[in-house]
């Protein structure tokens, strides 16, 4: 059984894409037959004018020169194509061999009639064939992907070529425009040259007059020389204290039309010039800083003119108030105690005006500009001393540089020392006064003596102990008046206690009772029974701070 297989070699000629009017297609039309004995094969018959041929070819060759050195990788296809028309050829040979051989085997067979080897030879053909077939396939679709990435790298430079034609011809048009726009237009042409010209010039003279303005250097150190430190005057709660200048810093220099002043205007001058300045002087307690403005004149250089032309000035305080002058003006801060305090019992001003302070502490927050003073103050009294203890706040004005007086308030209450009263208090005799008759005068002679041995101060009330002498008169009501009677008593050493039983202000008045019942007595004293029957007198003492003085009653 005898199969052959007719195969048409297609021509491998790659058809060329149109590039330009002057270039020809090829076209290859693929053209199906059935096979012979029932079997379908394909093939692919080539149609073809010769002159046609031999044009698309001169024309291939023309344009792979011109492409050849774009696209190097066309001559490698070309290569590749005629290795796979070399390829199908020895595939060709390869199933005319086959024919051979089989032809050899039938004949074999024939003479030998061994059927079983001719069976199992065309088993082995088929199945070459087969493999064949596969192969071919594989090749077909690899060639098929190149040709298609080939496809799309044309496509790809022929966008970027399209778009580069695009701008040249766009830029080529734009041109000739421009240049039939002056050949039109000469005049309104020339006109618009000389505007821009001129309008160039302007921009570039005028950034040479902006830029050329006095160094940097030459500001500071004419702001160093001509720039005078603040009119700062320390307040009531200020250091006395100078300020001086300690930085310089050029805020801005820039050109001006005309001289700072007009006085100031010199002759000559190619130009005018103000910068500003920022100057920073301290002191101890204070930091100003000044915002000024200086003029200069460009005569053969820049050259300061005019006076110093101070913007603002402003203050900020590096510490608090100064304490030895919160201290002299103590008489202020009370006064200010006394109105932020009126329902204080005693006022501040007249009781503390002799006091002697000092500074328990001080306290500034710079962030806040303020500060704090505490104080005690030591008044000295007729009867001991009294002590307060205040804190006055401050707050500091950054548009004068000096600190003013906020408030004042007690930080504890007022502490009350009675030493003073402590010790003998020796009367002289003032007056004697009777309820019903005539006075008796006996106390002229002896008057009442007084010795206070403690003075305390609890629960608001002042109670003082010590011992008394004096006389007491133990008789009744008296028809006439006498320097002495019987029942006169003189007494001493009696043991007496005397409380306030007010409240404490310009006079302390305490009062108490007398116990003569074991007192000591003199001579004339009447006898005990007779003194034992008499009532207990009653003594009151008045201290009067106001007048300093001491009044004391006995009354019996």
């Amino acid at each position: 059984m005898t199969s052959k297989n007719k195969t048409s070699q297609p021509d491998n000629t790659p058809a060329a894409e149109d590039i330009s009017s002057d270039q020809k297609t090829l076209d290859a039309q693929a053209v199906e037959a059935p096979a012979a004995d029932g079997e379908k094969t394909d093939e692919l018959e080539e149609v073809t004018d010769p002159i046609a041929a031999d044009m698309a070819a001169a024309d291939e060759d023309y344009i792979m020169e011109i492409v050849s050195p774009i696209f190097p990788g066309l001559d490698e296809d070309g290569e590749e194509d005629k290795d796979d028309s070399a390829s199908d050829e020895d595939s060709s040979e390869n199933d005319a061999d086959s024919t051979t051989d089989l032809e050899k085997i039938v004949n074999d067979a024939a003479l030998t009639q061994d059927l079983s080897a001719v069976e199992a030879r065309l088993k082995e053909l088929e199945e070459s064939a087969h493999e064949h077939t596969e192969a071919e396939a594989t090749e077909a679709s690899v060639k098929n992907a190149a040709s298609a990435g080939n496809a799309t790298s044309d496509d790809d430079a022929t966008s970027i070529k399209d778009v580069a034609d695009t701008f040249s011809s766009y830029l080529r048009s734009r041109r000739r425009a421009l240049f039939r726009f002056v050949r039109r237009y000469s005049l309104l042409s020339g006109i618009l040259a000389l505007l821009s010209l001129a309008l160039l010039s302007a921009v570039i003279v005028f950034f040479i007059r902006v830029s050329n303005v006095p160094s940097t250097d030459t500001v500071i150190a004419d702001a160093r020389t001509r720039a005078e430190a603040p009119a700062w005057t320390p307040g009531e709660y200020d250091a006395d204290e100078s300020l001086l200048l300690t930085g310089i810093e050029v805020v801005s220099r820039t050109r001006s039309t005309t001289a700072i002043s007009s006085d100031a205007a010199q002759f000559g001058a190619t130009g005018y010039a103000n910068s500003v300045v920022r100057l920073t002087y301290t002191g101890n307690a204070i930091a100003a800083t000044k915002i000024s403005k200086l003029g200069y004149a460009n005569t053969q250089g820049w050259n300061a003119i005019g006076d110093e032309e101070t913007q603002s000035v402003s203050y900020q305080a590096t510490s608090g108030v100064s304490t030895t002058k919160v201290l002299d003006a103590i008489g202020d801060v009370l006064a200010k105690l006394d109105e932020k305090n009126p329902n204080e019992a005693i006022s501040y001003s007249s009781q503390f005006s002799g006091a002697t302070f000092t500074v328990l502490d001080a306290g500034f927050d710079r962030e806040q500009q303020t500060c704090w003073v505490r104080m005690s103050g030591v008044s000295p009294t007729f009867y001991g001393s009294l002590t307060c203890d205040i804190t006055a706040s401050f707050t500091f004005d950054a548009s004068t540089g000096t600190w003013s007086l906020d408030t004042v308030s007690p930080s504890a209450g007022l502490k009350y020392d009675y030493s003073g009263l402590v010790g003998t208090w020796k009367g002289t005799f003032v007056s004697c006064e009777a309820s019903s008759g005539s006075p008796c005068y006996a106390g002229r002679t002896n008057p009442l003596t007084l010795t206070v041995t403690s003075a305390g101060f609890s629960r608001d009330q002042l109670v003082l102990t010590g011992t008394a002498e004096g006389v007491v008169h133990n008789h009744g009501a008296l028809n006439t008046s006498y320097r002495w009677y019987p029942g006169d008593t003189e007494f001493k050493n009696v043991s007496v206690s005397l409380a306030t039983s007010g409240t404490i202000g310009d006079q302390i008045q305490v009062s108490g009772t007398v116990d003569v019942t074991n007192a000591s007595l003199d001579a004339h004293s009447a006898s005990s029974t007779a003194l034992s029957a008499a009532q207990k007198p009653q003594l009151k003492v008045t201290f009067d701070i106001a007048n300093s003085s001491v009044v004391a009653q006995l009354i019996s």
